[in-house]
């Protein structure tokens, strides 16, 4: 069963904006999050490398999907979803943090 994620930025970044864990699962799911970012904010076309895996293990096995996501226009919020295994969730407060990308390349949120 694929889960949803409500997740917001600012509870995993301190003060000047950098990722407050150390280490551990929840650093992983952090530096996912911060993917997700990069990688939706990130102009078309998108670069290979910017693509991002899918983190989950149904049946123990790694999915082989890659994170699909847009930007919801009406709250700002990052929506994303493997096509694969149906995991998804939602960003917010991403715009700003060291990963938007869409004001580096001229693009407005």
């Amino acid at each position: 069963m694929a889960n949803t994620w409500i997740t917001d930025m600012t509870h995993f970044l301190n003060e000047e904006g950098y990722i407050v864990l150390e280490s551990g699962p929840g650093l992983k799911f952090t530096e996912f999050l911060t993917a997700i970012i990069s990688m939706i904010s990130h102009p078309p076309p998108l670069p290979e490398e910017f693509k991002v895996r899918c983190r989950r293990r149904p049946q123990r096995k790694p999915c082989n999907g890659i994170i699909k996501g847009e930007e919801d226009p009406e709250t700002e919020d990052l929506i994303w979803w493997c096509p694969e295994c149906g995991d998804n969730g939602t960003i917010s407060n991403w715009q700003d943090t060291i990963w938007d990308l869409s004001d580096a390349w001229g693009a407005v949120h």
